[in-house]
């Protein structure tokens, strides 16, 4: 690696949605971009994979190289006992490997001109003339401005900012195997089920040869495999099947300091606690926040976009995060109550299905749901049958 290699105008730390859509966006821009990532791609990640309609949007890339399966609506459940489909034209989401789909985009990156040090671990950083000097396990790199995109473990972060400024909860994953007749009883649907976890939900993303089940409460609790292992009995085609691998991870829903910048260090996506509370998303929120430091750069430059990347942030960003977190309180506080009076309302079903589209925002939503209070307390119309799974 030449002198020249470790010299860029920003340094990127983590090769994930956040940190390869920044890299493309600075790098379209002319801006000269290295991306440092601690592992070699292309690397698996924990993840559901799950990638919504309104971050496809985003992105604006075809996916179609990395996409598992298109996902053209969702079953609505309860213990597989009570459901409603919910279909959505265009498609509401696919699913991805997040090997596939996080090489995907940094080559994409890499395309438009950024830099790429892999098996590059972060280590420390130093304040120097006009920029920072960066240490990393492979030597030093200097930048103008660094960007932490190093997920919710972020090392950039627990250094520059001190640990506690992110609140997470844990989720828990099973990756099972299938054949081709049991996928092809989930179809092109999601399955979430609502009294998957306790506060919570569970999540079935069917891909090419396997599904991602999962469970998830923006509370935290214990008891997740526990709580895994009894959805997995509900489904049948889930039942009987062949390998399955529990993988877990840490949801970070919450900048408890409310604090995304200091000096040249800004942090993006999982790393400044921009994950979603009502159904856990981090990827929309990743690009949203890579798309706001773009932003920030291209209005006030490297050296002074950190307090413009903060203000974009609480302006745009964190009202609808918060907003996320009350919706999540009033949904999964009484899950059964929830269920038959907002999930199977079919005006407030549409509206939670557009936060997943992008045609509603959070707040909106909220606001629609309070104000049909009481009328969503009167009996909701009986579900049609629930889908055989």
């Amino acid at each position: 690696m030449s002198p020249s290699d470790r010299h860029c105008d920003a340094l990127i730390v983590g090769a994930g949605p956040a940190g390869t859509h920044l890299a493309w966006l600075l790098a379209a821009r002319g801006i000269d971009v290295a991306i440092i990532e601690r592992q070699d791609f292309p690397r698996d990640k924990v993840c559901g994979g799950g990638v919504s309609r309104k971050a496809l949007e985003l992105l604006g890339i075809d996916l179609g190289p990395v996409v598992q399966k298109t996902i053209r609506g969702a079953v609505l459940s309860w213990r597989n006992e009570t459901a409603t489909v919910k279909d959505m034209t265009p498609p509401a989401a696919c699913t991805v490997l997040r090997s596939e789909f996080d090489d995907f985009l940094l080559r994409r990156a890499c395309g438009a001109g950024a830099r790429f040090h892999p098996a590059t671990a972060f280590v420390d950083l130093r304040e120097a003339a006009a920029g920072l000097v960066v240490a990393t396990d492979r030597g030093e790199f200097r930048c103008r401005r660094l960007f932490a995109a190093d997920g919710a473990n972020s090392a950039v972060r627990d250094r520059v900012f001190g640990r506690g400024l992110v609140h997470y909860v844990p989720a828990l994953e099973a990756l099972v195997q299938l054949d081709d007749e049991a996928l092809a009883r989930f179809g092109d649907r999601a399955v979430f089920d609502f009294a998957g976890t306790a506060n919570g939900y569970g999540w079935i993303f069917p891909k090419r040869d396997h599904a991602n089940v999962g469970v998830y409460s923006p509370f935290g609790g214990r008891g997740l495999r526990a709580s895994l292992e009894a959805l997995m009995a509900r489904y049948a085609p889930l039942r009987g099947a062949g390998r399955v691998d529990y993988r877990g991870w840490i949801v970070p829903l919450a900048n408890c300091r409310d604090e995304y910048a200091r000096g040249r260090v800004s942090l993006l996506g999982d790393a400044a606690g921009l994950a979603e509370a009502l159904f856990g998303e981090g990827i929309y929120f990743a690009l949203r926040s890579a798309q706001l430091a773009a932003q920030a750069v291209t209005e006030s430059g490297l050296d002074n976009g950190g307090e413009r990347y903060c203000e974009l942030l609480r302006r745009q960003l964190c009202p609808e995060l918060r907003t996320a977190r009350r919706m999540a309180g009033l949904l999964y506080r009484v899950p059964q109550f929830s269920f038959r009076h907002l999930v199977l309302n079919e005006r407030i079903n549409d509206d939670f299905a557009g936060l997943i589209s992008g045609t509603m925002s959070y707040r909106r939503c909220l606001r629609r749901t309070l104000a049909g209070f009481p009328r969503w307390l009167l009996p909701s119309r009986p579900p049609g049958p629930a889908p055989t799974l």
